[in-house]
């Protein structure tokens, strides 16, 4: 399977050096470049056509959310990441107007950032703060078939603290505030939807209707 090729815009050089090691480092992705700022951007989108370009919204040399039409013409096929400090739902909401597949918070987790980068790279406009792990869908799963901490915890090899914490951050995730809560909604758009790709789980959901 080929790597993915990713650009990064950022005109800070730790943000630049940080995301180089963390993505270089995974055998999914390969990072053909980056630039300081938006006009080598660009140069380096023509030249490259990278799969993914993770781009920054404020730039030293103007806004990244105005140069997204000038990335998108400069590599038509390339999928647009926009990275902000923050998870701004108005900013993203723009940057989807724009053509950009998405926004990522540059305090996401490790497996929210790739699992943004391979939904973008498959043309899907994805919202990270949604997006569950293979974990995550693992201990849904579970739930979903009636077990509880424990159990969960025996199947996982996990402690049924962590378990559990892993629970409260789904509620938060989700905006889902009980367990039964929880349950419905997997069991309304499956924890398949949910996931980032096809990776393996601890069994599908059957759907509300079977």
């Amino acid at each position: 399977m080929s790597r993915i090729r990713i650009l990064i815009v950022d005109d800070h050089e730790l943000v630049r050096q940080g995301l180089n090691l963390l993505l270089g480092s995974d055998p999914r992705f390969s990072v053909i470049g980056a630039a300081d700022n938006l006009a080598a951007g660009v140069r380096l989108a023509t030249a490259q056509n990278p799969d993914v370009l993770l781009l920054d919204i404020a730039m030293s040399d103007g806004s990244g959310l105005d140069t997204i039409p000038a990335f998108l013409s400069a590599s038509p096929t390339t999928a647009v990441l926009m990275l902000s400090m923050y998870d701004e739902p108005e900013i993203a909401q723009r940057a989807l107007r724009l053509g950009a597949l998405g926004l990522v918070s540059k305090t996401c987790s490790r497996e929210d950032l790739c699992a943004a980068i391979r939904q973008a790279a498959r043309g899907k406009a994805i919202r990270p703060s949604t997006l569950l792990t293979p974990r995550e869908c693992q201990i849904l799963s579970l739930l979903c078939l009636g077990k509880n901490n424990e159990e969960i915890a025996e199947c996982l090899s996990l402690r049924p603290r962590s378990v559990e914490n892993r629970i409260q951050g789904l509620m938060s995730k989700l905006n889902i505030r009980t367990r039964t809560g929880l349950v419905a909604h997997a069991r309304r758009v499956g924890t398949r939807a949910l996931l980032d790709d096809e990776t393996p789980m601890a069994g599908d959901l059957p759907s509300q209707d079977s």
